[in-house]
């Protein structure tokens, strides 16, 4: 194989690597290891992902491997986010919010003045209150008023406005206490926390990033060092020390900048028949890996398709490129389309018919409204990881 692709080829690659293009079906848990894990930006997105992947029909079956068969689990993760990933790689992914935590731990103790034993009193306080599954709202009205001491700015900054914020969070980043939604449907609120009788074993952030690298590299090949150290918010040379054991080669794409890695069995796949369209959600694993749309954007297409924050709004792709985005009309339960380029007929038509399926599948299956896709073809900014532990 050469060592140059043209952009057509890595597009190509990108979207069968991320089983966009159609195949064979594969079990849930398998297909999410294979993309690289599902960010959790909103309910959504997970099953909206797994639509774009031809992987789920019913959300139903989402939530059941979420919450009964837990086949999958919905953890925090890398850059503060919630990430649903396969029950074997949860550990592995916990590692990243858990040093993530002490860090920010550090910070607000260091700045609001509060002592191991602050820490300690209200870890037992949470303790006590959660011996019988809470929502947030409940939680928060069961602890006692200094567990609930006001973090003030810095505390608002850092995401944890209560002290009982900040130590819930670090209590779920370990799995101490688990995070479910009360009806069971990952699209609905209001989320409910239980104490976890199974003690959770996190291993090192150092051991997780070279535990997950190959899985990642393998889901978004061709991809750069640089990209690989942001999706997992580490340094540029920790990346690369994580990379060298993995006997990748490097490639280059015509029209973008700098080396990118693949494994050793990359090929590049044959040319869809026809046009191949996707209509992804926010941060989807494609997008997420690429946050600025490195190669899947044409320039003058890249503003249209980023929303507030530099963050892409739901997309529509044309074989691999991004052509314009897209929200959902709850009041007329259709998609509502914005090109970022002129479509041809054929594009159009394909577009329209990818559009009036997905539209049925966003009315049937998921709560329009807590979506965060009904408003104005922007994207929300990306939600930190249990944004809702704030108390």
């Amino acid at each position: 194989m050469s060592n140059v692709l043209t952009l057509a080829e890595a597009r190509r690659a990108w979207r069968a690597r991320q089983h966009l293009a159609a195949g064979p079906p594969l079990p849930l848990a398998e297909l999410v290891t294979a993309v690289g894990g599902l960010p959790c930006p909103v309910g959504a997105a997970p099953a909206l992902a797994l639509v774009a992947r031809h992987a789920l029909t019913h959300r139903s079956a989402l939530d059941h491997a979420l919450f009964r068969d837990r086949t999958l689990a919905l953890v925090p993760g890398p850059r503060g986010f919630s990430w649903v990933v396969s029950a074997a790689n949860a550990p592995a992914v916990r590692a990243f919010a858990v040093a993530e935590h002490a860090a920010r731990e550090a910070r607000l103790a260091a700045a609001c003045g509060l002592s191991s034993r602050d820490l300690l009193s209200t870890r037992e306080a949470i303790r006590e209150a959660l011996a019988k599954p809470r929502t947030s709202d409940a939680l928060r009205d069961a602890l006692p008023r200094d567990a609930r001491r006001d973090l003030g700015e810095p505390g608002r900054r850092a995401g944890c406005v209560t002290l009982a914020g900040l130590v819930l969070r670090g209590m779920w980043a370990v799995g101490e206490v688990d995070r479910e939604p009360a009806e069971g449907r990952i699209d609905r609120d209001p989320w409910r926390y239980r104490l976890d009788p199974m003690p959770k074993v996190v291993p090192p952030a150092a051991e997780a990033v070279p535990k997950l690298s190959l899985e990642w590299i393998k889901a978004h090949a061709p991809v750069s060092p640089r990209l690989f150290a942001a999706a997992f918010g580490i340094a540029n040379s920790r990346a690369v020390a994580a990379l060298k054991p993995l006997k990748l080669r490097t490639v280059t794409i015509e029209g973008v900048a700098g080396e990118h890695l693949v494994p050793e069995d990359f090929a590049v796949p044959a040319a869809d028949e026809g046009v191949a369209v996707d209509l992804l959600p926010v941060r989807d694993p494609l997008v997420d890996a690429r946050p600025e749309l490195l190669g899947l954007c044409a320039s003058d297409a890249t503003r249209a398709a980023l929303a507030r924050q530099s963050t892409a709004a739901p997309l529509i792709l044309v074989d691999g490129a991004v052509v314009g985005t897209w929200a959902f009309d709850a009041a007329l339960s259709q998609l509502r389309l914005r090109p970022a380029l002129p479509w041809s007929a054929a594009e159009s038509a394909a577009i329209d018919a990818k559009a009036a399926a997905l539209a049925g599948f966003i009315a049937r299956e998921l709560d329009a409204p807590p979506m965060h896709l009904a408003v104005a073809l922007r994207a929300p900014a990306p939600r930190n990881a249990g944004a809702d532990l704030e108390l």
